[in-house]
């Protein structure tokens, strides 16, 4: 009998790759099963004796539809699907702000704007058309519940803890130098808790977005007692 029948099967000598798993019949390999795709990205780089560096993860990502995405809150998701469930135009509203918004959750829009953006994205033979007024009204329902603040005319800063463009924006620093101070463009990270920090000192704010600001706040209800209306603040441009 030979020797290596004798032993069994040579299990410590390598047999070359594993065959590749067999595709089903009718079906499309996954682009995201691609070897290479989605795989953990290397954070190891060589640097000289001495020297150390800091790693952090991209800022934004540019692999979605509209070169970006939002950090969103799940419950706020959830919450958004059941409040506005027979008021498509204020959930079409906050949806469009959301894809407005810029990194730290402020959206340079007017109303005017949102009803000609909304209409354009639908069917003509829908005859659905949103205007002006309608936007009017569900902002101040918006305003009301403290998902949207506005600081000036034509600008609509998003609740940040509901909602936030994630990125890098370009501020004007002061330098200071011999000749004299200036001012140099720098690019800055958006962190979320600080653009909450600064909403809540400011007393522009008001309360209603403060309340939602806070650490785990109680999104509002439909009706706070049974036969209510929901609240009302005056709207804006």
């Amino acid at each position: 009998m030979p020797a290596s029948s004798a032993r069994g099967p040579d299990v410590g000598r390598s047999s070359g790759p594993s065959p590749a798993p067999a595709k089903v019949p009718g079906r499309r390999a996954s682009p995201y099963r691609q070897p290479g795709n989605l795989a953990p990205r290397p954070n190891v780089v060589e640097l000289p004796a001495g020297h150390s560096a800091k790693i952090e993860p991209p800022l934004t990502s540019d692999g979605f539809i509209g070169g970006g995405f939002s950090m969103d809150s799940l419950a706020f998701l959830r919450w958004a699907s059941a409040h506005f469930y027979d008021d498509n135009v204020s959930l079409c509203v906050l949806l469009f702000l959301m894809g407005s918004q810029e990194p730290g959750g402020l959206a340079c829009v007017t109303q005017a704007e949102i009803a000609r953006g909304i209409s354009e994205q639908m069917w003509a033979d829908l005859r659905k058309k949103r205007d002006q007024s309608q936007v009017s009204r569900s902002m101040t329902k918006l305003t009301a519940l403290g998902l949207v603040h506005m600081p000036k005319r034509g600008q609509y800063q998003l609740q940040p803890a509901a909602t936030l463009r994630g990125g890098s924006l370009t501020i004007e620093r002061p330098v200071r130098q011999r000749t004299g101070a200036r001012t140099e463009k720098t690019r800055v990270k958006v962190d979320q808790l600080s653009i909450l920090a600064d909403l809540l000192d400011d007393p522009n704010v008001p309360e209603a977005f403060k309340l939602l600001a806070g650490p785990d706040p109680v999104l509002p209800h439909r009706r706070g007692v049974a036969g209510q209306p929901e609240p009302e603040s005056p709207g804006g441009q």
